[in-house]
């Protein structure tokens, strides 16, 4: 009745906008209905006030309007040379033209530290466009499989350098092969980029990195300019949980030398066994479970070839279909260029609250552990992960809801520190915030009276969180 009458009042009033925020309003509607509604005001062209009173909108009109306004994040980095499938040749002869040396980037678009190099390794190439004495150029491995193969990449960023001759006879027997180079991962700036290249390689140079590169002269954010403390409050999709589970498969194999690495096979067992037992799509347990049951056909146990497991194991969809022209949803809200780490993040959730695992949260740790050792490709945020497991107690992760705990507050850790390497590089997205789970608008119960606190603001004992997680990652996924 409630709802009658302020339907028929919002109807009055011939405002569509006023309608759609009356209905909301009354009705409080399932979280499944809360990215819809807002999509509806943008195409409304409702006021961008016209949901701020609807506390349950709130992060779903940042989702919605993402879709309309997202930009893609490396299309701004123009200045280091594309390598395209696989072919080399255009770099090769500029740099034999000018006897030039060669620095290549091997990058993932998904891989948060490449994210954070790119404005930096984009200046440097500008510098050195205009210099001279050395090309700088990328790739992405998506698109240079055989390429990345050959050189033997294991992990992302990795920088290679060489002469013309050293990249145009990549694993042939007549020159070396290129070198890595991988102190630019530790770069703060393309200042020091270039100051460590022109040194290692001889160049005289007193330029800075271009200053009308709006990428490269941004003001680091301080603290107290930044409003938001918490992530956004958008939904998880479990179209985004079995892509980023599809596409797991899929950079598990970007290389033959990671299925050559000793215990691969195991870590990728148990890999396998954690998505088969506790997935919440069926799609992705049944997919897990065929793998399980051909593996000693696909990967035998031994004397195997890395190129024919890798071969045998691309005929495999981990999730029954082809996921890859599959749009990730809520992963790619405020033009977020990390869709599949987000995708990945929640499927580590929604498999640790599982209501029919078998796997106790030990199980499920060590499972994450062996993903992340062989098969996580980042490797500066590999190498943080596994830090931070190599101190837990594992009688601290024994039953499920330990487990569950656990990677929520380590989730929590990771986005602390990347939030604040974004606010130091001045790179902090306001649209994508890097902060704490649950926000207030998805959990005002998970939160305490420290709610003004950066750290530890959630109540005690986790009495909230763990209801809280089996919900948002369970009955409430999209």
């Amino acid at each position: 009745d409630v709802l009658a009458v302020n339907t028929r009042a919002a109807l009055a009033s011939l405002d569509p906008c006023v309608i759609v925020a009356h209905i909301v309003e009354i009705t409080q509607p399932q979280r499944k209905m809360k990215t819809i509604l807002p999509t509806i005001l943008i195409l409304l062209q409702c006021p961008a006030d016209a949901s701020d009173n609807i506390p349950v909108l709130r992060g779903a009109v940042r989702h919605a309007d993402s879709y309309l306004q997202r930009s893609d994040y490396w299309s701004q980095f123009k200045h280091a040379i594309n390598v395209y499938n696989n072919d080399l040749s255009p770099i090769i002869d500029a740099a034999a033209k000018d006897d030039s040396i060669v620095i290549f980037e091997t990058y993932a678009e998904w891989c948060g530290h490449c994210q954070s190099v790119a404005p930096k390794f984009d200046g440097a190439a500008k510098h050195f466009n205009q210099a001279g004495g050395l090309i700088l150029t990328k790739g992405q491995c998506d698109n240079n499989r055989q390429l990345c193969e050959d050189l033997g990449v294991v992990g992302f960023p990795t920088f290679y350098y060489g002469t013309a001759d050293n990249f145009g006879d990549i694993r042939g027997a007549n020159s070396p092969n290129p070198n890595q180079i991988n102190d630019l991962r530790s770069m703060t700036s393309a200042e020091q980029m270039i100051d460590f290249l022109s040194k290692r390689f001889g160049i005289e140079s007193t330029s800075t990195a271009p200053k009308e590169d709006s990428h490269q002269d941004t003001t680091p954010t301080e603290p107290s300019d930044v409003k938001e403390m918490y992530t956004i409050a958008v939904d998880a999709y479990i179209s985004d949980i079995e892509k980023s589970t599809s596409d797991s498969l899929t950079q598990a194999l970007v290389s033959t030398h990671l299925i050559a690495k000793a215990g691969a096979r195991q870590g990728f067992i148990d890999w396998q066994t954690w998505i088969a037992d506790s997935h919440p799509s069926d799609k992705c347990r049944m997919g897990a479970q065929d793998i399980l049951d051909d593996l000693d056909e696909l990967w035998p146990k031994e004397n195997y070839s890395p190129v024919s497991v890798r071969s045998n194991l691309l005929t495999k969809n981990q999730c029954i279909y082809d996921y890859s022209d599959v749009q990730y949803q809520g992963c790619a809200a405020g033009g977020n260029p990390g869709t599949y780490t987000c995708g990945l993040w929640q499927t580590f959730h929604a498999m640790s609250v599982s209501p029919i695992s078998r796997l106790s949260g030990e199980q499920m740790f060590d499972s994450l552990g062996q993903f992340i050792k062989f098969f996580f490709t980042c490797t500066v945020c590999q190498e943080h992960f596994l830090g931070m497991m190599a101190s837990v107690d594992h009688t601290t992760v024994q039953s499920q809801d330990d487990f569950i705990v656990w990677l929520w507050e380590s989730h929590n850790e990771v986005n602390e520190r990347l939030r604040e390497e974004e606010l130091d590089a001045g790179t902090f997205n306001v649209d994508r915030p890097k902060g704490l789970f649950p926000s207030p608008d998805v959990c005002e119960n998970c939160l305490d009276d420290r709610e003004g606190n950066y750290v530890g603001p959630y109540v005690g004992e986790h009495q909230c969180i763990l209801p809280f997680m089996d919900q948002f990652y369970g009955q409430d996924l999209v």
